[in-house]
């Protein structure tokens, strides 16, 4: 009720002081919302901001001839990937790159196999390389499986698959490797989940903001194929306890290599090269784990030894659960 003597305008905006709290009570709720939206798609940009958007093998040379091989996939994409044919009982090695998808200067070094008569299928993801799509974790999975179904059918491979995967790509090659039957399964620079890779960078990122997940710990102990893992001793991306823990996720048919100085992108160039090809020429000689000798860690200088015997006496093994090279052998 208006008082006798006040003015009707004053009386009819009184409540707007309650109207603006309300106002300013949604606008900071709305606010948060998005800040918390951003922050979680935060770290998906950053894993695919930098992949390469043509494919330098379309523009040709080299010393290598590659021929494209054309993945169709299941929602009509067409995925460009490359290869070179094995010769006899020579295995094909699949390649899954990083997050940047390099596949011509970073497997350079496989690509120097298929001189000795290995195949080699470097494989394209969507959204990388001139390819259609937007990557994420399940379409990597589902195009990493169709991918090695349809060059099966195309014969690509018949001496079976080495799959090897780099960094991001360790997580699609060991995703793909417990639904196939590969010779075996190299995993350079891995990352252990990405929720850890994430923390990585950004001490105490929550992880309840990351929906890639990248697991590869739980996909490694689904193994049962010779695993050799490659760090680097200084890699601050995916650093040595990653692959410690990978390692300590398996009971056998496991060699794990640290060099000491290599960072995240020097571990081939400084030893890993010749491990890699080391361990393929030998894979056909391998021993059983029953069978083989006791043998050490090798870290090439890396004190992870320790952490090792510590995760093992944590599990209750009772045996080393690494198989690696016998002491004195060289890398």
């Amino acid at each position: 009720m208006q008082k006798v003597g006040e003015p009707q305008e004053a009386a009819t905006q009184r409540p707007r002081p309650r109207y603006r709290k309300r106002t300013w009570s949604l606008a900071i709720v709305l606010l948060i919302a998005g800040a918390v939206a951003l922050l979680a798609i935060v770290p998906e940009y950053i894993l695919y901001r930098q992949r390469l958007a043509f494919s330098i093998l379309e523009l040709g040379g080299g010393d290598i001839t590659l021929t494209a091989f054309d993945q169709h996939t299941a929602d009509g994409l067409v995925l460009r990937s490359w290869y070179v044919a094995p010769e006899e009982d020579r295995p094909t090695i699949v390649y899954f790159a990083g997050r940047d998808g390099d596949i011509v200067r970073k497997p350079a070094h496989l690509m120097r196999l298929t001189e000795q008569g290995y195949g080699l299928l470097l494989a394209g993801y969507r959204g990388y390389g001139g390819n259609p799509g937007s990557p994420t974790e399940r379409a990597l999975y589902r195009d990493a499986g169709a991918l090695l179904a349809q060059a099966d059918d195309a014969g690509l491979a018949p001496n079976g698959y080495i799959i090897y995967g780099y960094s991001m790509g360790s997580s699609v090659a060991s995703d793909v490797a417990v639904h196939v039957e590969p010779r075996a399964v190299i995993l350079e620079a891995p990352i252990s989940t990405f929720g850890a890779a994430v923390r990585q960078q950004v001490y105490g990122f929550p992880l309840w903001l990351v929906r890639t997940e990248f697991d590869n710990l739980a996909r490694v102990s689904e193994l049962d194929v010779p695993l050799l893992i490659l760090a680097g001793g200084a890699d601050t991306v995916t650093p040595p306890s990653f692959a410690l823990a990978l390692a300590a996720a398996r009971k056998n048919k496991v060699t794990l290599e640290i060099i000491e100085d290599a960072t995240h992108l020097s571990i081939i160039r400084l030893g890993g090269g010749e491990i890699v090809r080391d361990f393929i020429a030998d894979l056909d000689e391998a021993l059983e784990p029953e069978e083989a000798p006791p043998l050490e860690l090798q870290h090439a200088g890396f004190p992870g030894a320790k952490a090792i015997a510590w995760l093992r006496s944590m599990l209750g093994w009772s045996e080393p659960p690494l198989a690696a090279r016998p002491t004195g052998d060289p890398a």
